[in-house]
């Protein structure tokens, strides 16, 4: 993750902890070298939300849940934290909106969900038993039993992509003309970033850190596309010549653009109409407003071009290895579990050319 996104979440994480035990904050700080900062915050997000849980239950005397001591802590049994795992399947948080509104939202965990919160809180505790600060990790023998097996979910058939694409480039359903107006401000942009996610398979995260100096074209056939990845890393994507030769038409356009990106953002690829680089929620509302006007029914996210693309590229040249070297997943496993789904053409195929075959003796 590039630094310009990490400070964001590091200031997120620094005002939870300060809602949070100094034990708590310790604890976090410690593993900042160990951890992705997304990861950090997640972690600093679930424990916020337990201690909220063992306060507001009174499950400690103290005033405040950043007042809560490490002796307190040490009290904590594993019926109190069979409790938090039972109240998070479904819960309302009241909050104060920076306007003065008074809001309550509801919120629902599935297991998968409550068992990566369960996870943290085992991390947490088996540390503090580690350095001996408590007793015993009373979350030692807690398990939320998980489907293990993997279910592939949305992705998008070739007329699918095809009929999102005409969406956008020919202004389907853009029916007043503010719509029209709006929407061709915005429409190449959108455009290439659909194609970007549909013919690369990058994250989110990825795409919204793009920069013009991340794009390489040559003449020689030589195309590239530099990507930040989860852990940090740089990696080179090459990209084919047709979507190479679409991103160099629009960054020719995005110089002719009368107003200047603001300090800070003159390199990002995708801005949104604040001359701002553009931020996820914005690509996901963005996603939304096309599947709409294109009558598609399962909902669209950055995640499904995702998958289908790994699942499109692995059905092509049928090598998972390949594969998870283009989607940057450090195991092949990752690719085999969510992405090598074989389509119905390569399974059919498969069943008609099926034979015992009687080997040879020796």
């Amino acid at each position: 993750m590039k630094d310009f996104m990490m400070h964001p979440i590091e200031e997120k994480i620094r005002k939870r902890l300060m809602n949070l035990p100094s034990f708590v904050a310790e604890y976090i700080y410690r593993m900042e070298n160990d951890r992705e900062v997304q990861t950090l915050f997640e972690y600093t997000k679930d424990l916020h939300l337990f201690f909220e849980f063992l306060h507001q239950h009174d499950l400690f005397p103290s005033s405040s849940i950043e007042s809560i001591t490490i002796e307190q802590l040490a009290l904590v049994q594993e019926r109190d934290i069979l409790d938090f795992l039972q109240y998070i399947k479904s819960y309302d948080k009241t909050h104060d909106t920076t306007s003065g509104k008074r809001l309550t939202t509801h919120y629902r965990n599935s297991d998968s969900g409550r068992s990566r919160k369960l996870a943290t809180i085992h991390r947490f505790f088996a540390d503090m038993e580690k350095r001996r600060l408590i007793p015993l990790d009373p979350s030692k023998h807690l398990d939320i039993k998980v489907n293990k097996r993997a279910k592939i979910k949305n992705r998008l058939s070739t007329e699918q992509i095809e009929h999102f694409f005409s969406v956008i480039t020919e202004d389907v359903k853009a029916e007043s003309s503010q719509e029209q107006a709006f929407h061709k401000k915005l429409k190449y942009r959108d455009y290439i970033m659909v194609l970007v996610l549909a013919y690369t398979g990058i994250r989110i995260s990825e795409l919204v850190q793009l920069d013009t100096d991340d794009i390489h074209l040559s003449d020689d056939e030589t195309n590239l596309l530099v990507v930040v990845r989860k852990g940090g890393d740089e990696e080179v994507i090459p990209i084919s010549d047709q979507v190479a030769g679409e991103i160099k038409e629009y960054l020719e356009y995005r110089k002719t653009l009368t107003a200047l990106p603001l300090k800070q953002h003159e390199n990002a690829i995708f801005l949104s109409l604040q001359k701002k680089r553009i931020n996820p929620k914005t690509v996901r509302q963005t996603l939304e407003k096309y599947r709409l006007r294109s009558g598609i029914d399962i909902k669209i996210t950055p995640h499904v071009f995702r998958r289908t693309f790994g699942t499109n590229h692995y059905n092509l040249f049928e090598d998972m290895y390949l594969t998870a070297q283009i989607l940057g997943h450090s195991s092949a496993e990752t690719t085999r579990k969510f992405y090598a789904d074989p389509d119905s053409e390569r399974v059919a195929k498969s069943m008609q050319g099926f034979k015992y075959e009687r080997r040879s003796e020796d």
